[in-house]
């Protein structure tokens, strides 16, 4: 009996002790090295598996996270290629972006934290602050080696799935998709309108003029990039955004707003709250740095025709992206789903094709359906979009249309809200993604087949930065170099 009462006395003064090291750990952060706060953060945030996957980590600058543009900033920061900065002014713009990354994740993180960090976020970001004044360009050669954004194809399943033979499969079949569904941006507004019942998306404050001067006039960093208040994006959101009109066939046709029951819980798509969510991203295009508002829209489901539709799944997302120059005007847009699939391209009238590397083999290249596009068409375009499938079928003027069978009003909301949801249930916040930057729940049967092409859970929903857009082929949403690869200003006249 002594013998199970000294057993008994250990474990109860060991229980004791870790819940007086968890308590003393609580309240002793506050007090601990700004490496050490940040230290303990990013241990919680991933015991409890609320990462955000953005943006990556920069190893061995833990205030730092870094995405394609960071990488390209990092190169152009060094011309010369010998290991130091040849425009050291600039240093400050190149951290301040890695900073501003690391900033948004962190705060949806610890937002989502389901345990008490025992510090605020605040705390954390004045540390997080505080270390990157720390950083000079000496230190240039050792951060830009660790910026480092993982590339989203898979080369192991390539080589595992005989990548060759699938890649002519998938080749085919994409061409077959093209035929079938592209050829509708030929076709008269007046064809869809007596197509089916349409619904109307349109941004609260649609009616805003773009302003050219206002654009121009905001301010940049020392690369060139926009950097506007968030009261200035929100208005450039509104200058530019689209209206969609939807063929409805059933309520998977609505928008509507992703929201969270529980903290494991499967998001669903709220219709009532019609939403056109919008971020801004930036592409380097004929030596500078061009802004690229990007819109996004959420439908509950991709309903299926019969059993086995491959295609079909919980929730599906279109979104629309368009860059414009210097004085506002719209360089040329594209858009994607949220899988990363269907990527097309719509070229204003000031820029010009040019021989693609993909261009003459079997790899998906720039394809643009609705050819030359007029940039006053871009800048408040109306993006018509099918049942069921959701394919952008045409892009048109807002001018001359029929009135659409139904209208609704979508909030503008800035896309970052969807990291940090308010869960129904009342018990904190929860991001819409995984740590992987996938939807849960959102998995389609193609990925039993199409897993050989390299990427990963095809058909999935995932989060920006993580849009690998060619099954055949490798391209990314997010690259920033993305537009020459296609296209070149026009020769003026």
């Amino acid at each position: 009996m002594s013998g199970r009462f000294s057993v008994l006395a250990i474990l109860l003064s060991g229980i004791l002790g870790a819940c007086t090291h968890s308590a003393r750990l609580q309240d002793n952060v506050a007090a601990w090295s700004c490496g050490e706060k940040l230290e303990h953060v990013d241990a919680l945030v991933d015991e409890n598996g609320v990462r955000d996957a953005s943006a990556a980590r920069v190893a061995g600058f833990a205030y730092l996270r870094a995405n394609r543009n960071s990488a390209l900033l990092a190169k152009q920061l060094d011309a010369d290629e010998d290991g130091k900065p040849d425009q050291p002014e600039m240093w400050g713009d190149f951290i301040a972006q890695m900073r501003g990354l690391d900033r948004a994740a962190r705060q949806s993180e610890m937002a989502n934290l389901p345990v008490a960090a025992g510090v605020s976020f605040d705390q954390v970001d004045d540390c997080a602050n505080e270390m990157t004044a720390s950083l000079t360009p000496d230190h240039y050669q050792m951060l830009s080696t660790a910026v480092f954004v993982p590339d989203d194809y898979l080369d192991f399943q390539r080589v595992a799935g005989l990548y060759p033979l699938p890649a002519f499969a998938a080749h085919f079949g994409y061409e077959g998709w093209k035929q079938e569904n592209l050829e509708s941006f030929a076709q008269s507004p007046s064809v869809f309108a007596s197509s089916g019942f349409w619904r109307s998306y349109a941004a609260s404050n649609q009616g805003v003029k773009a302003d050219g001067g206002f654009i121009a006039d905001l301010p940049r960093d020392g690369f060139g990039r926009l950097v506007p208040t968030s009261t200035e994006l929100e208005k450039i959101a509104q200058i530019y955004a689209p209206e969609l009109r939807v063929r409805e066939d059933s309520d998977s046709d609505k928008i509507g707003y992703p929201v969270l029951a529980t903290r494991n819980a499967i998001s669903e798509i709220d219709t009532t709250q019609p939403t056109i969510f919008y971020r801004l991203s930036h592409g380097y295009f004929n030596g500078n740095w061009y802004s690229q508002i990007v819109y996004s829209v959420w439908f509950p489901e991709r309903p299926g025709n019969g059993m086995f539709d491959i295609l079909a799944g919980h929730l599906d997302a279109l979104v629309w992206r368009v860059t414009l120059d210097h004085d506002g005007r719209p360089l040329i847009a594209d858009s994607i789903h949220g899988c990363g699939c269907y990527h097309l391209f719509f070229p204003s009238n000031g820029l010009k094709r040019i021989q693609a590397p993909e261009d003459g083999d079997i790899r998906e290249t720039a394809e643009s359906p609705a050819g030359f596009v007029d940039g006053d068409i871009l800048t408040r375009p109306v993006l018509w979009v099918d049942a069921t499938s959701h394919y952008l079928m045409a892009v048109t003027a807002t001018e001359n249309l029929q009135q659409p069978d139904a209208a609704s009003t979508a909030e503008l909301v800035l896309e970052q809200s969807l990291t940090s949801i308010k869960l129904g249930d009342g018990k904190g916040y929860a991001s819409l993604y995984d740590e992987d930057g996938f939807v849960p729940g959102t998995d389609r049967l193609e990925r039993f087949i199409l897993w050989p092409l390299g990427i990963e859970r095809p058909g999935a929903m995932r989060q920006w930065g993580h849009h690998a857009t060619a099954f055949v082929g490798r391209r990314h949403f997010d690259e920033p170099g993305l537009i020459g690869r296609y296209f070149a200003p026009r020769d003026l006249p």
